[in-house]
């Protein structure tokens, strides 16, 4: 639930900085302040990178492995990586129907 709720309130965030100029280089300079305003907190001793995707950049980021993620042997980690035929870049992830 908590990731849903974060997740609707960095959406709200990211489309506020599309339309106001200011508040997307506060979030880039500090994104602690900005976060802390629109209810995310950010624990201490962890760091947060703002980028922007641009026409000439794209940024990819990987995500943290889960704690409960299964161990995956080589041929099985093939076979899973190679299960998804999509390579358009306009998807941040691999569409459910792979």
């Amino acid at each position: 639930m908590y990731m849903t709720e974060q997740k609707k309130s960095l959406s709200a965030l990211f489309a506020a900085c599309w339309k106001d100029d200011a508040l997307k280089a506060r979030l880039m300079n500090a994104p602690r302040d900005v976060l802390a305003e629109r209810g995310i907190s950010i624990p201490d001793g962890v760091t947060v990178n703002v980028v922007e995707n641009t026409d000439n950049a794209l940024n990819l980021v990987i995500p943290r492995t889960p704690a409960d993620a299964p161990s995956l042997s080589d041929a099985e980690l093939s076979n899973a990586a190679a299960g998804c035929q999509d390579t358009s870049m306009d998807s941040y992830s691999c569409h459910p129907t792979c």
